[in-house]
């Protein structure tokens, strides 16, 4: 029989703290699993919202070079590196300064700017990243919150 396998000197220190840090980490969850699980599905729900964010023709709002245009008669004109292009706008209004979002790439394809859209991405993305950021410090916290509440319980009880 030969000798065992064994570690360099060098590389068990870092071994047996990686293993360490990952045992608290893992001590922090135990037993909540629900909620370990609860921020799994809206991270995943965050992750599919993104990426058919970034397949719609939305997607110009957030990865597309902004321009100012000019809005005639409902119809929205801007330029592009000496190109005059246009877009029709809702409504029948005239404005100087209409922010106009394009693909570099192919600058007929525009949008103009609109605040509800951009919220309601934000929204549809951002939400369920922090409401998975809550979770888990809800259920990493929940093990020293039980503890806390029998501490009390027992003092109560005693006093």
């Amino acid at each position: 029989m030969g000798s065992p396998l064994r570690l360099p000197p060098w590389l068990i220190p870092a071994h047996t703290r990686v293993v360490g840090a990952l045992a608290r980490v893992r001590k922090w969850y135990d037993g909540s699993g629900w909620f370990v699980a609860g921020a799994a599905v809206l991270l995943v729900f965050a992750v599919l919202a993104l990426l058919v964010g970034l397949q719609s023709p939305d997607h110009v709002l957030w990865t597309g070079q902004g321009v100012t245009g000019t809005e005639h008669q409902g119809i929205v004109y801007y330029s592009w590196h000496g190109q005059t292009y246009s877009i029709d706008a809702p409504g029948t209004g005239s404005a100087n300064a209409v922010s106009v979002y394009l693909d570099p790439a192919d600058p007929s394809q525009a949008m103009i700017d609109n605040i509800f859209d951009r919220v309601l991405a934000s929204l549809l993305i951002l939400g369920p990243v922090v409401a998975a950021l809550v979770l888990l410090v809800l259920g990493g916290t929940r093990n020293y919150r039980w503890f806390r509440q029998k501490i009390k319980l027992v003092r109560e009880y005693r006093g």
